[in-house]
């Protein structure tokens, strides 16, 4: 088990959009989501492990998808270097290194694109009690020897900053066509050091994540 003071896995993945249920047909298609209508907006679905929220921006804030971490001591928003958010709230993380393996649809990893290391780490490794890991080919936030997170440069032609969620989608190939057909777009294709190949995809209204294939356990 982790320890109660860490941040330890994800609870759910949030995203504001103009026109949350465009978007829940969005991801529906590509993800298999069961998406449930609620008060708020749509609530989205693997089994019975919530992967995502979709709710209506009313804010002036370029659409991006927002994690919500598990395992914290108090619930609460944080606002970290380059703009970048997350929330955090207590009790059980539903993905992450403790949590069962991802399923199709479901957020398997995490990674923070920043050009500004030296800051970031020091954000979020105090704001979630994680231990910063760069003796691998990749900085990682660990809890004990599990990893969480990790940490990356800007990458891409947008040299775009922030979280990045990976989900899996099983056939890449098949998944990168569906993007497309359903009006977004493929915007990096690479080896990932861990996940294997992924594609970084935005969806029709531009908010960026990325898919990998089959990965056996949080963060391949």
């Amino acid at each position: 088990m982790p320890p109660n003071s860490a941040v330890c896995g994800l609870r759910r993945a949030e995203l504001r959009t103009a026109d949350p249920a465009a978007t829940a047909g969005f991801y529906r298609k590509l993800l298999d989501w069961t998406v449930l209508r609620s008060e708020e907006g749509f609530e989205c679905w693997v089994g019975e492990r919530k992967c995502a929220t979709l709710r209506t921006n009313r804010s002036r804030r370029t659409p991006q998808w927002q994690l919500v971490f598990a395992g914290a001591t108090t619930d609460g928003d944080l606002s970290g270097p380059e703009d970048t958010c997350a929330s955090m709230v207590r009790g059980r993380a539903q993905h992450g290194p403790w949590a069962p393996p991802p399923r199709k649809g479901e957020p398997c990893w995490v990674e923070l694109r920043t050009a500004q290391a030296e800051s970031a780490d020091s954000f979020w490794s105090e704001s979630l009690i994680w231990t910063v890991r760069t003796d691998s080919p990749r900085t990682s936030y660990t809890v004990g020897e599990r990893a969480v997170a990790a940490r990356s440069g800007p990458r891409g032609a947008a040299e775009s900053t922030g979280w990045l969620c990976y989900f899996v989608v099983g056939a890449l190939d098949e998944a990168a066509e569906r993007v497309t057909e359903l009006g977004g777009s493929v915007l990096e294709r690479a080896p990932h050091d861990v996940l294997g190949e992924s594609i970084v995809i935005a969806d029709s209204d531009g908010v960026v994540s990325a898919l990998v294939g089959e990965t056996a356990r949080w963060g391949g």
